[in-house]
C-alpha cells in the first residue's frame, strides 16, 4: 500500500467517526464530491486533499463553539 492510500485511509476512517450515521459508500461519494469530480474519477490525491479540508472546516467550527 502506498503511503499516500494509507494516509487517504486514514482521513477516511476520521470522517467515519464525523459522520457514523453515513454508509461506508455515501462517505466516498460524498468525498468525492467535495473534489468536484465523480467518483470513478476522482484520484487518490484528490479525495485525501478533500478529505483534509473538511476535516479541518469541522475543527475551526468546533474551535469556533468553544470559544
Amino acid at each position: 500500500m502506498t503511503r499516500q492510500r494509507s494516509e487517504l485511509l486514514a482521513a477516511i476512517s476520521d470522517l467515519c467517526e464525523q459522520y457514523p450515521h453515513w454508509r461506508l459508500g455515501q462517505l466516498v461519494a460524498n468525498v468525492a464530491d467535495w473534489t468536484g469530480q465523480g467518483v470513478w474519477d476522482a484520484e487518490d490525491e484528490q479525495l485525501l486533499e478533500a478529505s483534509r479540508r473538511h476535516l479541518e472546516r469541522l475543527r475551526q467550527h468546533v474551535d469556533e463553539v468553544r470559544t
